[in-house]
Parts: structure tokens; C-alpha cells; sequence
């Protein structure tokens, strides 16, 4: 039986030219069956036939990254083996998403994720630690004390070479076993933005495993928009508030177990 890939894209506010790699690499790929393609807003050329792969949801409105994938998750993953959360700016080869679908169709856990290539061709280390307060402070307003503690929250010591168990896994292309991510009802939407990755991710690896997979990779065409603009700032950070009110700020005995095990395997 030939599994099959759903994949899902919120948009809001888009140009249609800055989809167009994305929808190019999931509408090429044989091993995409369905694109669900979210509008937050009200997109002009959305909802037109773009191609008999997407299927096109208005949702009520913009209520957040979460809830808008939470929209093709309650309506189309129980027809899927494997369910992609995917950014609008992500490019990929074919045989980059094959490859990793194989390896995630022969492993047991519920969650993968490759390696994260940047426009400019440097690895956003898509793999991490669960973050501490001072984890996401440090990268937000002292880049001197980020540098030195970013070596081990993003897992810089990892050569690369082989898939291990990560905790945090950034949202940006998220391969879900369409079972687990059921069971997990999909995304918190109490994070209208930013967090809600590193939340779902922290839940799946603790109920069902999540791996990186560094042996297969993607294209990010990413800009940190809370790093230059205010408003996306403050959003982040009402949102790393509601993270570490649901896990636990200074005191949070299963990050430091969970970060414990992780590290383990970077030292093997």
C-alpha cells in the first residue's frame, strides 16, 4: 500500500511570487498527494485553481500560525500517513523529501525533521535544547552571551551524520506521523505566534519520539522578523511568557532531563 503525504501552508498577506518555490517543490514532489493552503486573510489568488493538488481554506480569520494548520490537521489528517507543517519560503529537490520519508516510514517515532539549509547556504541548526529563559533573552538582547551559550542550545557540537532524538525541533517543515499528530491535537492555539513549534515538538518527542534527520535537508528562505521589527517582538515575547507558564521557568525538571538525554547522544 503507497502511503500517502499531505501537506499544509498558512498564508497571510502573500504574494503569490513568494509561495511560488514552495508550491513548485510540494506540487513536483511524487511523494505529495494534497496541499491544504490556509488563508488567514483574504488572498486574491489563493483560492483560484492554482493546481488539482491544493485544496484552498478561508479560515476566520487571522487567530494565528497554530490555528490555521489546526484547520487542515482536524480536516485532512486522518486521510494521510504523514502530515507536513510547512513555511510559506521553503524549497526542496525531490528526492531530499523521499529520502526522509523513507527513513520516517521505517522508524517507530512520531516526528522528523531535516536539516535546515538558509538562503544563503548556512545551517540554521533546526535542531535544539528545550530553551531556558535565559536561552531566548540572551538571543533577543545580548548576542556576547547568546555566542556562548548557543554552542550547546543549538547543539553545535552535533557533527551531523546520523538522525538522533531532539526535543525542539523548529517548525519551519515538521514531518508528522498523521497518528501522532492526531493524538497530540495538533497545535496549543493559545500561541498566536512563535513558541507554538517548539511547544508541539516538546510533546511529541516526550509521547511519541521526534528525530532529526541531518542526512536529508530543505531550503529556508528565512528572515527572523522579531529580531527587526517591533511588533513581531512583541509578540514573541507574550509568547515565550505563555511557553514557560505552561513548562516551567527557573525550575523545570523534565527540560533538564529531556536536554540531558539529548545531549548524550551529540557526545557518542
Amino acid at each position: 500500500m503507497q502511503r500517502k503525504t499531505i501537506a499544509s501552508i498558512v498564508i497571510y498577506k502573500h504574494d503569490y511570487e513568494e509561495l511560488e518555490p514552495t508550491l513548485n517543490s510540494l506540487i513536483h514532489s511524487p511523494d505529495i498527494d494534497k496541499i491544504i493552503l490556509v488563508d488567514n486573510d483574504q488572498s486574491t489568488w489563493a483560492n483560484t485553481s492554482l493546481h488539482e493538488k491544493i485544496h484552498y481554506i478561508k479560515s476566520e480569520g487571522n487567530f494565528g500560525f497554530g490555528y490555521g494548520h489546526n484547520k487542515a490537521i482536524k480536516a485532512f489528517a486522518e486521510e494521510a500517513d504523514f502530515f507536513i507543517i510547512c513555511n510559506p519560503d521553503i524549497a526542496f529537490e525531490k528526492e531530499q523529501l523521499k529520502n526522509l520519508l523513507n527513513y520516517a516510514e521505517s522508524s517507530s517515532k512520531g516526528l522528523f525533521l531535516p536539516k535546515i539549509i538558509k538562503g544563503d547556504g548556512s545551517n540554521q541548526q533546526g535542531a535544539r535544547l528545550l530553551p531556558t529563559p535565559l536561552n531566548l533573552f540572551a538571543r533577543r538582547f545580548s548576542p556576547k552571551l547568546a555566542e556562548k551559550l548557543d554552542k550547546k542550545y543549538l547543539l553545535e557540537s552535533f557533527k551531523e551524520d546520523k538522525p538522533i532524538e531532539v526535543p525542539n525541533l523548529i517548525g519551519c517543515f515538521l514531518v508528522f506521523k498523521s497518528k501522532a499528530l492526531i493524538e497530540l491535537n495538533g497545535f496549543d492555539e493559545r500561541f498566536f505566534m512563535y513558541m507554538e513549534d517548539i511547544d508541539l515538538s516538546r510533546r511529541c518527542y516526550e509521547k511519541f519520539g521526534a528525530v532529526y534527520y541531518p542526512l536529508a535537508h530543505v531550503t529556508h528562505l528565512h528572515e527572523q522578523g522579531s529580531y527587526k521589527n517591533p511588533v513581531l517582538l512583541k509578540a514573541h515575547i507574550k509568547s515565550a511568557i505563555q511557553y514557560f507558564n505552561k513548562w516551567g521557568w527557573a525550575i523545570d525538571s523534565r527540560r533538564n532531563k529531556i536536554n540531558k538525554n539529548c545531549l548524550k547522544q551529540v557526545e557518542r
